[in-house]
């Protein structure tokens, strides 16, 4: 089994299923701060199950899963980044796992685009020679004690 742990830089693909996910991690940032929707679905399962951290929070589908960030892009800065800490890859065969905290932001104020940081976990299956999402779960902390949101600015 491999394991991969950095802050996010640029690779290729090699061969090695764990720098192939970091690839398509990659891809898929910079398809959302170009907001080319297409290219962001792109490695989608067309049944992936994905849970959010915005309503309705649970999804089904990368025609739902684009969706859901179609409605989100009026919301956005036009200069959009993203930002990506502690990524933690895991592969093995024909399938890995990747966590990492993210978090979207105004490239031209370097402030948060959203909430701040959230807690994203991806699961991938290779099928028929490609990776694909089949399910991703993104989240935001809470306090227990008032059951209220923990956003997290900075870290």
């Amino acid at each position: 089994m491999a394991t991969f742990e950095t802050d996010v830089s640029s690779s290729t693909v090699s061969g090695d299923p764990v720098t192939e996910i970091k690839t398509l991690m990659d891809e898929w940032r910079k398809a959302l701060t170009a907001k080319d929707l297409d290219r962001l679905a792109r490695h989608y399962d067309p049944e992936v199950r994905f849970f959010d951290a915005v309503p309705p929070h649970e999804h089904r589908g990368a025609d739902a899963y684009r969706r859901t960030w179609e409605q989100m892009m009026p919301f956005l800065p036009q200069a959009l980044g993203s930002d990506v800490r502690e990524l933690e890859i895991t592969a093995e065969g024909n399938v890995a796992f990747a966590s990492c905290l993210q978090r979207l932001t105004n490239r031209a104020t370097n402030e948060a685009a959203t909430c701040g940081w959230v807690r994203v976990t991806l699961c991938f299956q290779r099928r028929q020679g490609e990776w694909k999402v089949v399910h991703e779960h993104v989240s935001v902390p809470f306090n227990p004690q008032n059951a209220q949101a923990a956003f997290v600015r900075e870290l």
